[in-house]
């Protein structure tokens, strides 16, 4: 009686272990997932922001998602300084840390090809401009993460941001080391999600820097639904561009969206 009382102890401590290392290990995302942000600047209607997990596969060996994004300019922004950024960015599958970032850009009369490759074990960014012809190597002191990967890394990994999280952010043509704090939570508007309700959301702030904002919902998905980013005008002015959900299909893997979510897929 003693050895099968043994027995299932132990089975049971297996299986907790197990259960407790694959919450640990899961992401409020999958492939498939899709998201789309109206952008705002001054009042007015800018464009459009989407992010998607478009798949799962090896990049040197490792296992990656391969996350595409696309910024484009409103067709009437787009005749006084047109924006049409093309992303993507490869992040380990199990840290979410990226591994390669590839940006083919148009903003304004501004045209540019450009990749990054990091190297989070040694702290460095391999930048080419493929377009210029030209290469450098940046140093950084930290963990590297670009605006994409912030988002997703946090989604998986918010615990890590109770206390002051340090980061070397992917600048155009450097890094530069910031932080970013959970702020608390707060009642947002999101237009496209609810007409009148406010959300619950929690805010991530990054602290140094531009600023950047994060709002993410309250609940597991850990969807962020607005971003504001400071863009940097002259004479020490800033402009608020502001991303709001409008648009969001889960991926395969993910399963009991909430309601207000469903009505909003592609």
């Amino acid at each position: 009686m003693k050895a099968r009382t043994l027995f299932y102890s132990v089975i049971w401590i297996i299986l907790f272990k197990a259960l407790l290392f694959a919450n640990q290990h899961s992401a409020p995302f999958s492939t498939g997932e899709k998201i789309r942000y109206s952008v705002h600047a001054a009042g007015f209607y800018m464009g459009t922001q989407t992010l998607e997990i478009v798949s799962v596969e090896e990049y040197g060996g490792i296992e990656v998602f391969k996350i595409v994004g696309h910024t484009k300019s409103s067709p009437f922004v787009g005749i006084f300084f047109r924006i049409d950024d093309k992303w993507t960015v490869y992040t380990e599958r199990e840290t979410i840390l990226p591994i390669r970032m590839e940006k083919d850009m148009v903003e304004g009369k501004k045209k540019g090809f450009l990749t990054y490759d990091i190297n989070q074990k040694e702290k460095t960014v391999f930048i080419q401009n493929k377009t210029k012809n030209t290469n450098k190597n940046v140093a950084a002191d930290n963990l590297i993460l670009d605006m994409f990967s912030l988002v997703y890394y946090y989604r998986k990994y918010p615990q890590r941001f109770n206390d002051t999280f340090t980061f070397d952010f992917l600048e155009e043509r450097s890094v530069q080391t910031v932080q970013a704090k959970i702020e608390g939570n707060e009642d947002i508007s999101v237009p496209k999600v609810t007409k009148a309700k406010m959300l619950p959301s929690v805010k991530l702030k990054q602290i140094g820097g531009i600023g950047i904002e994060i709002y993410v919902s309250a609940d597991d998905l850990r969807l962020p639904l607005k971003l504001v980013l400071p863009s940097k005008l002259s004479k020490k002015r800033k402009l608020l561009v502001e991303f709001y959900l409008e648009k969001y299909t889960p991926g395969v893997e993910q399963v009991d969206i909430p309601q207000l979510y469903k009505r909003l897929r592609f």
